[in-house]
């Protein structure tokens, strides 16, 4: 199993606390899916294509795009803040998501 280890961390770091919508699945081709989890702050075409929808409310809640493939089990969740890359990521387990 793997897991993030967070380096001396205080006040909840290691619980997740940040609220958020995922307002769009974006559903990649798997090579290009392992491009974009081994090097996240590169400029991607489905990050600028869906800038209008990535955001943090004045409630602090991240509105953002699932960014995955078919084939992996987890995608990432992208807060852009009106860049064309990865300015906010969070991992997130495909089981973790309510339908």
């Amino acid at each position: 199993m793997k897991a993030n280890f967070i380096r001396k961390a205080v006040n909840y770091e290691l619980i997740p606390q940040d609220e958020f919508v995922i307002e769009k699945e974006v559903l990649i081709e798997p090579d290009l899916f392992e491009t974009f989890i081994k090097n996240p702050l590169d400029v991607y075409d489905f990050i600028k294509e869906n800038i209008e929808l990535m955001y943090c409310d004045k409630d602090g809640t991240f509105h953002c795009i699932l960014v995955t493939s078919e084939q992996h089990d987890f995608g990432i969740l992208v807060e852009s803040e009106g860049y064309h890359y990865a300015r906010y990521t969070a991992y997130l387990p495909k089981t973790s998501i309510r339908s």
